[in-house]
């Protein structure tokens, strides 16, 4: 709880800051520290849950998150961004918008989760885990799978709940991370399976199983 609320101040400080005078997203990810990566890995993973596939939108995503979660696994305290990133300065309406809606998901995420388990989350091990697990489902995100449906959704699934464990300090939610990266590799290794030693037969037969993914 007094995670949480502490991260709703900083949000909010922000916000009233970004009111005031122009602030980068640098600057306000540098006030989050920690919570930045987790928070971040949240947002950016909203846009991949959804069944189809984004093309190349979808390995620049996993790159990006595969990147959070490196930084987090290395135990760096502030997220590192290409200058030219850091240093975009959005306007105080974006800014609003942009930090209304992390104050409104936080909001969300309580009334899920609660502070369990919390040696799997908490200091260097819990990040290191959880920024693992990110890391993981980053780089299976950027697999090329443009047939497949759900080949985003599964492995954001994955980051998705390890950010929110850390985020929420939630150890459950690791277990059920690791339950959707589990569940990814094994999805694509029984689609690349059939691809490799069915070959053309395996496509005809998978458009014919869904073919409402392809019409």
């Amino acid at each position: 709880m007094e995670h949480r609320l502490t991260l709703i101040r900083v949000l909010t400080e922000c916000t009233e800051r970004a009111e005031h005078q122009p602030m980068s997203l640098g600057e306000a990810l540098d006030s989050l520290k920690t919570s930045a990566f987790a928070l971040s890995a949240v947002l950016l993973c909203l846009p991949f849950l959804q069944p189809l596939t984004l093309g190349p939108l979808s390995s620049a995503g996993g790159l990006v998150l595969a990147s959070l979660g490196w930084q987090l696994l290395r135990g760096r305290e502030r997220m590192w961004l290409p200058t030219r990133i850091y240093e975009i300065k959005p306007s105080t309406k974006l800014w609003e918008r942009l930090l209304g809606l992390c104050q409104w998901l936080i909001r969300m995420l309580a009334k899920i989760t609660r502070e369990r388990l919390t040696s799997w989350v908490d200091g260097r091990f819990g990040e290191r885990f959880c920024g693992s697990l990110i890391a993981i489902g980053g780089l299976l995100l950027v697999i090329p799978a443009p047939i497949l449906p759900f080949n985003n959704t599964l492995p954001a699934l994955g980051m998705l709940f390890a950010a929110i464990a850390l985020l929420e300090r939630d150890g459950l939610m690791v277990l059920v991370s690791i339950f959707w990266l589990i569940a990814t590799v094994v999805y694509f290794a029984a689609f690349f399976y059939a691809l490799i030693f069915l070959g053309a037969e395996a496509t005809e037969w998978f458009k014919t199983l869904v073919p409402g993914w392809f019409s």
